[in-house]
């Protein structure tokens, strides 16, 4: 990938170009996430990785800087810059995410996403039961409306679905759970594109949503704990639906 192109982003109909740093560092982050770069590898020095991505030396530090922030990299004494083990990762990073997914997300990728999600959201589901405030409650609502409001496959569903679930992780009342809501969000988004491929059933979808509400909403966190539960299960089976091209649950 040549760091020097325009990125996809767009703002207010204008192209974004991102500094040069940001796609050196993507351009490095997906070889080490993506094998070609592997735990122990030693980076080439420094002239030879600037010219072969066409930057500076000050934007490639800035790409190392990025890159070790995330867990990728780190300098290590008389060695250089040394690819960190998968452990160290920040996995739950947004570009980290995106780049382990590449083009398409495999089965193993949807899997875990799913195991992460059902070891956090019904906890955080029967928290928000008991600590949400009647504006947190409130917020889950609008979300949830929102989806009933919008086309099943629209951008405006989905937006409203990450707004739903980002609005009870926020509103569990404990800080660390809501620092998942972002890393949820993300995950959220590599596996709708092949989630709602082959999932139309929109009743279905809204019901399950509105059962986590609805518990919610009456202070119940034993049925909110089950209802997050009982949504994640086919979500997990439309997306390997979607991958798949089949019918599939887990």
């Amino acid at each position: 990938m040549d760091p020097r192109r325009t990125a996809d982003t767009k703002r207010s109909g204008l192209v974004v170009r991102l500094p040069r740093h940001t796609l050196t560092a993507e351009a490095i982050g997906r070889r080490i996430v993506g094998g070609s770069l592997k735990p122990g590898a030693v980076l080439p020095n420094a002239d030879l990785l600037a010219r072969e991505f066409k930057v500076s030396r000050p934007a490639l530090r800035e790409a190392i800087k990025l890159l070790a922030g995330k867990g990728l990299l780190e300098m290590a004494p008389r060695r250089g810059t040394v690819v960190r083990p998968r452990a160290q990762w920040n996995r739950l990073d947004d570009d980290v995410l995106n780049w382990e997914r590449g083009e398409a997300p495999t089965e193993s990728f949807i899997r875990n996403l799913f195991e992460l999600r059902r070891m956090i959201e019904p906890e955080a589901a029967a928290l928000a039961a008991t600590r949400a405030t009647p504006e947190g409650i409130e917020a889950i609502g609008r979300a949830l409306s929102g989806m009933g409001e919008a086309n099943f496959t629209s951008v405006d569903s989905i937006r409203a679905d990450l707004d739903f679930h980002s609005a009870i992780l926020t509103h569990s009342g404990n800080d660390f759970l809501a620092t998942f809501a972002p890393a949820i969000e993300t995950s959220m988004k590599v596996t709708f594109s092949i989630q709602r491929r082959l999932a139309d059933d929109s009743k279905r979808f809204l019901h399950e949503h509105a059962l986590v509400f609805y518990a919610i909403r009456d202070r119940d966190p034993n049925a909110s704990r089950a209802a997050s539960l009982a949504l994640l299960s086919p979500a997990e089976g439309d997306a390997l639906a979607g991958l798949f091209g089949t019918p599939d649950r887990p």
